[in-house]
């Protein structure tokens, strides 16, 4: 009903993109209980979902950057972008004729890099089931981590000193390398005990 009182409404929601870690924070806990549900391997799974992940957001930086959202901060570094659609401008503010930070374009890189990590790390052999996944969390982790710095638009803030995004990645790096260490255990302890 709210959206069909006017079409601008209906539009805000082209204008509200998606936050990665939202998507994220809900998809897993949605894809651990059907994986569980229909009695599948859930860190295999995962470990199978987090180069797609990695490719997937890649590819969606690089929508990001041609809507203009997610731009960064003003720079005077030979590589700023300058953007010129008024439409951008209207749609999620971004300045204009400003030299920014090609943030999207950081973090796509960054995903690529990730990618490529992680499919060197199944080229090698598995080492345990989840390692892939949760590696994928810790470097995705580090990487918005450090390309938030660079961000300009509006994001909101917590404690007045880091992003949300930073938040959620000062949160989520050391429960990756948690999650490493204790599967990499489980698993060398299953190991030990199906050779004795």
């Amino acid at each position: 009903e709210y959206f069909s009182q006017s079409t601008e409404r209906l539009w805000s929601l082209a204008r509200a993109g998606g936050v990665f870690y939202g998507g994220l924070l809900l998809a897993v806990p949605v894809a651990w209980w059907y994986l569980r549900r229909h009695r599948m391997p859930v860190w295999t799974a995962c470990d199978a979902f987090a180069p797609g992940i990695a490719l997937g957001h890649a590819i969606g930086r690089l929508g990001c950057l041609m809507a203009g959202c997610c731009y960064g901060k003003p720079t005077d570094m030979p590589w700023g972008i300058v953007f010129t659609n008024t439409f951008a401008a209207a749609n999620v503010g971004t300045p204009l004729d400003v030299h920014l930070h090609p943030t999207q374009l950081y973090e796509s890189f960054a995903e690529l890099g990730i990618l490529l990590v992680l499919l060197a790390m199944e080229r090698r052999g598995r080492g345990f089931s989840g390692r892939t996944f949760w590696l994928y969390v810790l470097l995705y982790g580090v990487s918005r981590f450090v390309t938030e710095f660079y961000r300009g638009d509006p994001r909101g803030m917590v404690f007045d000193a880091v992003s949300t995004s930073q938040f959620v990645s000062a949160l989520i790096v050391p429960l990756s390398i948690v999650m490493l260490v204790y599967l990499a255990r489980f698993s060398f302890t299953d190991q030990r005990k199906s050779h004795a």
